[in-house]
């Protein structure tokens, strides 16, 4: 789209405004959002993917329409497109987004964001919530100064409001789980505030799951879906070019091997599937874990530019480090930016931390500027998007600070973990947020985590319950959402103890973690009376009933699991 064509598009919704202006006022007005416009329809739809790393790529090339579904009376309705922003937006003012990690929420919302160029309905305005943990203000105040620049160009309050009233626009809010937890109760009123006093507009809010920003008054909450097995043949043949023809469909094949069909869940993710795809040529095989499709994506990046293309090459490493010096400098880096909640790295910030870990550790010797070059240009795991720079993809950040923790020596692991336990502790919903990151640490480091972490987790929670002399509906949703977190995502007990996994928790218990927005597993009191009904507290006191009564006996199994882990490799090692 040229700008003319931009121009055009915004003549008839900004004629509805212009009665507020004077024309003074007007043409300030129409040419900082017009500038804005096109900076911002160019970072949408023109995009960098772990696909597509040496040039930005036209959106409309690669993308493949995801599809989004409400969770309604314990099942998942029916899909919806999300082709076109004007016949989404027709049916729903205020929408969450929610998805897991890869899911496509981001690409979604830049879709919807060019879509509305297309079509000419509303003006969209995308604020990326990130960028608001570095900001001193309200996200009124972000949006007032940094997008619409209303102080510079002499705007009253009294104009502000009148324009921001006319119900012209549509506001996405992406990367709402991106927010700082020290700023994210304010953050979060400052929306459900500018929601309220706006309301004519249409909103989006993106997040991961368990952030409780789907209790949000007036949202209408949606879930991304997983690709199904023939969107997964057209996104493989989206992401190759046409003359290339015989690798998306020697990909497809591969993908649909009998002895795949197994792990074959995990190519339902965008990202995991895009990884699949970049690592093809080198890894043919779908791999049985998710760090393992991190493990080859690293590895393919840094073997060659462009794996995707029979052209693919090795581009120079002009820092002269080698590959497992690059790893232990993106192991370091990730760990201390992930725990400082750190997802977009202005320039001083990324050099600050290269000289911290070049100064703890003396091996490792390399200049900044060659390295940040090395990690955007030969290998593309990094972005610059104006002054700072991200990962692709924010997973990348969380494998690399998972495979630190899973790496370093068994001392420096107990003092780790019993960090990581007191942080959960303190607050459980921590452990929520981070799920992604517990989920891959798992996979790398599951005695350890369990010894340290996930079993002192979940002993601390049956002491507690002990001392409660009866199981009423308050203790049993209380405990049952504390069982749940640590089983499920530290111990994956699903798959890992399925027999303990069934004694404690059932898939006819819908439960909801409504108490968490006050680090409380306590029952709202503004939860309806449908939602109830669906929670069923009499099997759920039940469940807990029996954690009470046999949770030792469990914790028991668990410890003796572990050692018998244990004692097999050393068994082995005896062996020579």
């Amino acid at each position: 789209m040229e700008i003319k064509d931009l121009t055009t598009f915004f003549k008839t919704p900004l004629e509805k405004i212009y009665n507020t202006l004077g024309e003074e006022l007007k043409q300030s007005f129409s040419n900082r959002l017009l500038e804005y416009q096109v900076e911002e329809y160019k970072r949408n739809f023109y995009s960098k993917t772990i696909l597509h790393r040496a040039e930005p790529k036209a959106l409309n090339e690669f993308y493949q329409p995801l599809f989004i579904r409400q969770h309604k009376e314990g099942h998942y309705d029916k899909k919806i497109s999300t082709s076109s922003a004007k016949k989404l937006f027709n049916k729903w003012n205020y929408l969450t987004l929610i998805g897991t990690a890869g899911s496509g929420k981001s690409t979604i919302v830049k879709y919807l964001y060019a879509n509305c160029f297309k079509e000419g309905n509303l003006i969209p305005i995308k604020i990326e919530l990130r960028y608001l943990n570095e900001f001193e203000g309200s996200i009124n105040e972000y949006i007032y100064e940094e997008i619409f620049q209303f102080q510079k160009l002499g705007f009253s309050k009294r104009v502000i409001d009148r324009l921001l009233s006319s119900g012209n626009f549509i506001f996405f809010f992406d990367g709402y789980d991106e927010l700082n937890s020290n700023i994210k109760a304010k953050t979060t009123k400052n929306i459900d505030s500018f929601v309220q006093k706006y309301s004519d507009n249409k909103y989006v809010i993106t997040s991961r799951p368990y952030t409780n920003i789907d209790l949000l008054p007036l949202f209408t909450n949606f879930h991304v879906c997983d690709l199904e097995d023939n969107e997964i043949a057209a996104f493989v043949k989206k992401q190759i070019p046409a003359n290339e023809s015989e690798l998306s469909d020697k990909i497809i094949k591969a993908i649909n091997k009998t002895e795949n069909i197994g792990y074959r869940s995990f190519l339902s993710n965008p990202l995991l599937l895009s990884m699949f795809i970049l690592t093809f040529q080198s890894y043919s095989d779908i791999p049985q874990k998710r760090s393992e499709f991190y493990d080859q994506v690293f590895d393919t990046l840094y073997s060659i530019h462009d794996a995707v293309s029979k052209l693919a090459y090795v581009r120079e490493k002009v820092s002269g480090l080698s590959k497992d010096q690059f790893e232990i400098v993106l192991q370091l880096f990730s760990f201390l930016s992930f725990f400082e909640e750190k997802f977009i790295f202005p320039s001083n910030y990324l050099t600050d931390k290269l000289n911290i870990i070049k100064s703890k550790k003396k091996t490792l010797d390399f200049n900044n500027e060659k390295f940040i070059d090395d990690l955007q240009v030969a290998i593309g795991i990094l972005n610059k998007e104006g002054l700072d720079y991200t990962f692709p993809h924010r997973s990348l950040q969380e494998y690399f600070a998972a495979l630190y923790i899973s790496k370093v020596s068994q001392e420096n692991k107990m003092i780790l973990y019993k960090k990581l336990l007191n942080d959960i502790e303190n607050n459980h919903s921590n452990l929520m947020l981070k799920d992604h990151f517990y989920g891959l640490l798992a996979e790398m480091d599951y005695n350890n985590l369990s010894t340290y972490v996930s079993i002192p987790l979940i002993n601390g929670i049956h002491k507690e319950l002990l001392k409660k002399k009866r199981i009423t509906n308050e203790v049993a949703y209380e405990f049952y959402g504390k069982l749940i977190l640590p089983f499920y995502i530290l111990l994956k007990s699903a798959s890992e103890h399925s027999q303990m996994h069934a004694e404690y928790f059932d898939a006819d218990i819908k439960y909801s973690f409504f108490g968490l927005r006050h680090n409380k597993y306590s029952i709202p009191k503004d939860l309806p009376d449908e939602l109830k009904d669906r929670m069923n507290f009499d099997l759920m006191k039940k469940k807990v009933k029996y954690f009470k009564e046999c949770g030792a006996e469990s914790i028991e199994r668990l410890v003796k699991s572990i050692e018998e882990s244990e004692k097999s490799d050393s068994d082995i090692i005896g062996l020579i």
